[in-house]
């Protein structure tokens, strides 16, 4: 009869130990399956588990895919503005735009490249439709709505590359730090210019 009774604990916590490692199994593969978490590139569902090959942290992986992201949508906006703007002030603006973020975006890729993260070449689709809209919208109109927008995006960027100079990878860091002073002297000459263009 005591071997009975003993049997069932027994068999009991052998079926609660299984249960337990099917448990364990499943996180394992719900967490490697979005581990470093997804980005869109070219429609393609890309996974960011490449950052953990370079040594870079998911934190500077991300730091480098939304920087990307803000490069492009920077030198589009200027491409825009460069044929809609009014404003002699705007486009030249525009043109500083243009020359400062293609260079930054090209050093970020060959970073990226570097580091092994992959970053998006193109804009997510909502950033998109804003570009679209501004295509249609030109002269003085358009010259308050880019200027507004450019405050309201450098200070946006200049809170993401704060963090990104506190990366614990130095050549992220020193790329960060090195941006950060170009991307701080934009605001500075945007909110100039929004005080002009109203």
């Amino acid at each position: 009869m005591k071997k009975i009774f003993l049997f069932f604990p027994v068999i009991a916590l052998a079926l609660s130990f299984q249960s337990c490692q099917t448990a364990d199994k499943k996180s394992a593969t719900t967490k490697d399956s979005v581990s470093g978490d997804t980005t869109m590139v070219n429609g393609n569902h890309i996974v960011g588990s490449e950052s953990t090959e370079s040594g870079i942290d998911e934190a500077g992986a991300t730091f480098l895919r939304k920087a990307a992201v803000g490069g492009i949508m920077e030198v589009e906006a200027a491409k825009i503005a460069a044929k809609n703007a009014k404003s002699a002030e705007v486009k030249d603006f525009a043109a500083k735009m243009l020359a400062d973020h293609t260079k930054a975006n090209t050093e970020l890729k060959a970073l990226a490249i570097k580091k092994k993260v992959i970053t998006p070449d193109v804009l997510p689709a909502d950033e998109q439709i804003h570009l679209d809209g501004m295509k249609k919208m030109t002269g003085a109109a358009f010259d308050k709505h880019y200027m507004d927008m450019m405050v309201t995006d450098h200070e946006k960027t200049i809170a993401l590359f704060k963090i990104g100079i506190q990366n614990r990878d130095q050549a992220i860091k020193t790329w960060a730090s090195n941006t950060l002073k170009v991307i701080e002297l934009h605001n500075e000459t945007a909110k100039k210019i929004v005080v002009d263009v109203k």
